[in-house]
């Protein structure tokens, strides 16, 4: 590991208690629909529209699924605006993965609003 200066392993122990404890107390978002036993991919799905950007009246959608197959149920179905079909072609992703995703996609969420603010943070002078 490379040396890290003031950077102990309480202090890394203590941010991974502090996301962890963040990530399990966030309300969870409820599915947007549950496909029933007949459909292509049976189980809960998540569909989240991007917020309308600038310069374009495109619509960016993502679906996100779980498959209540036992043959498939052990992965995460994730389908992006950017897909060749979106909603349609879907990439799986590991549990353990799908949650590091997740993770860093609120990390860098919570950076972006506090630069956007002007807002300095504590954790944004320790080393990468």
């Amino acid at each position: 590991m490379p040396d890290a200066p003031g950077l102990t392993l309480a202090a890394l122990r203590a941010e991974l208690a502090s996301l962890t404890a963040l990530a399990g107390s966030a309300e969870r978002p409820k599915p947007n629909r549950i496909n029933p036993a007949g459909h292509a991919m049976p189980g809960h799905e998540w569909t989240i529209t991007e917020q309308d950007r600038p310069h374009t009246t495109r619509t960016f959608t993502w679906t996100i699924r779980t498959v209540d197959d036992a043959e498939t149920c052990d992965a995460v179905y994730v389908s992006s605006p950017h897909s060749a079909t979106p909603a349609e072609d879907f990439v799986p992703v590991l549990p353990a993965d799908a949650r590091r995703i997740a993770m860093a996609l609120l990390a860098a969420a919570d950076r972006a609003e506090h630069l956007t603010a002007g807002v300095p943070r504590l954790e944004d002078r320790r080393p990468a």
